[in-house]
């Protein structure tokens, strides 16, 4: 596995608020650091999400029996850090404002390509299903429609609608399914039909 060098790394959202749950997904901020992914069962850049002068990365990652998703973030030295966030390694302090705000105030990447449709659906499936195993069902239709589910199903049934249109991406797939498959278990069978 390879050595991730920066000047600092950092946890964000809530992880490094300390509000996560078992559903987060992990936010790492690289502070002049190298673009080391390792080996993610996908990944899509997306430039527009991170600071200029840096970097976004989306990569899912299989954590066994479950995906992970991590939003890497590439900052710039000498960027102000987001507020809520927790040092890991290096030095530093964070800054006032939260992810959002601090990427307003740095200016953020040149938006580049849309991602393959594909991909992206991989990689907000599991997303959206977070949503429905914590009870917001409203962000998670939300998330549906954005992937253009049919509208006549239960929210979860339109989750699995989405992932059986999903072609190529095999190992992605299925644990995207294993997913689904968990948050059905624990969830209302009428989201699911």
């Amino acid at each position: 596995m390879p050595r991730l060098r920066a000047e600092a790394v950092w946890l964000t959202g809530s992880l490094g608020a300390g509000t996560a749950d078992e559903w987060s997904d992990v936010d790492i901020i690289v502070v002049g650091g190298e673009r080391v992914l390792d080996q993610p069962l996908l990944s899509y850049a997306m430039p527009g999400n991170g600071p200029a002068g840096g970097g976004y990365v989306g990569a899912m990652y299989d954590a066994g029996p479950l995906p992970l998703w991590v939003d890497w973030y590439w900052w710039p030295t000498g960027a102000p850090i987001p507020r809520g966030s927790r040092l890991v390694a290096g030095t530093g302090r964070a800054g006032n404002l939260d992810l959002s705000g601090t990427l307003d105030l740095v200016g953020r990447g040149t938006p580049g390509p849309a991602p393959d449709p594909d991909v992206f659906a991989l990689a907000m499936l599991p997303l959206a299903a977070k949503h429905i195993a914590r009870g917001d069902l409203d962000k998670a239709a939300a998330m549906a429609s954005m992937l253009n589910a049919p509208s006549a199903a239960g929210v979860g049934a339109q989750l699995s609608v989405v992932l059986s249109r999903v072609e190529g991406n095999a190992t992605a797939s299925a644990a995207v399914h294993r997913y689904l498959d968990v948050v059905r278990a624990i969830t209302a069978p009428e989201l699911w039909e």
